[in-house]
């Protein structure tokens, strides 16, 4: 991506302008605004599926994916979504954030504290220190855990980063006072396109 939007050839938006700023001595936070964000395709998903997850017109993503064969999408291949266009999953994820170095994070359906911790690279130490008291080989649906902050799935930090997550979220340490500010709208922000080198995506079904 350069200064002026655009990706392989495709323009996104304007450059990105600067929405809100840290002050006083926390870490300089910029949030940029763009219209679209990565998705990485996952095993299962077909338009359709990732259209109506997210209320999205099918006749929309298309057109936002003009060079996309729409009746043959591949596992681990990039497609854009509109910025504000999120899943409930997609929310629950984004509601846990906030200004410390731990998120909150619903347990999914059958989901065991280890396939928390894999998908995440959390020790079960981290995990103890985070949730005192609480029964870990024992999960229920529903259950609210707090994970470490910077440690997210694939998935995650890809929507994350796409829905206006800055980039200090995910290096955020355990000293006392140190914090992120996080700028984050409601369902109908626009957002950030931060683009990576992506791994191989997980499993996430959402």
């Amino acid at each position: 991506m350069n200064q002026f939007g655009t990706i392989s050839g495709r323009a996104l938006c304007p450059a990105p302008q600067v929405l809100q700023r840290a002050v006083s001595r926390r870490p300089q936070v910029i949030v940029a605004s763009f219209r679209v964000r990565p998705y990485t395709v996952r095993k299962g998903d077909t338009l359709n599926s990732i259209a109506r997850k997210r209320e999205i017109k099918f006749e929309e993503l298309v057109a936002l994916n003009h060079d996309m064969n729409p009746d043959s999408l591949v596992e681990g291949q990039t497609i854009l979504l509109p910025g504000g266009k999120l899943s409930s999953r997609d929310r629950e994820i984004l509601a846990g954030i906030g200004p410390a170095t731990y998120r909150t994070y619903p347990v999914r359906e059958g989901e065991v504290l280890q396939d928390i911790m894999e998908k995440r690279n959390i020790t079960k130490a981290e995990m103890e220190a985070l949730n005192p008291g609480v029964d870990l080989d024992r999960l229920s649906t529903g259950q609210v855990l707090k994970l470490p902050a910077g440690k997210c799935t694939v998935r995650e930090r890809e929507m994350m980063t796409g829905s206006g997550v800055p980039a200090e979220f995910f290096h955020a340490t355990s000293a006392l006072g140190k914090t992120v500010l996080i700028a984050l709208g409601v369902a109908g922000i626009y957002s950030a396109f931060l683009w990576r080198q992506k791994q191989e995506p997980d499993d996430d079904s959402e």
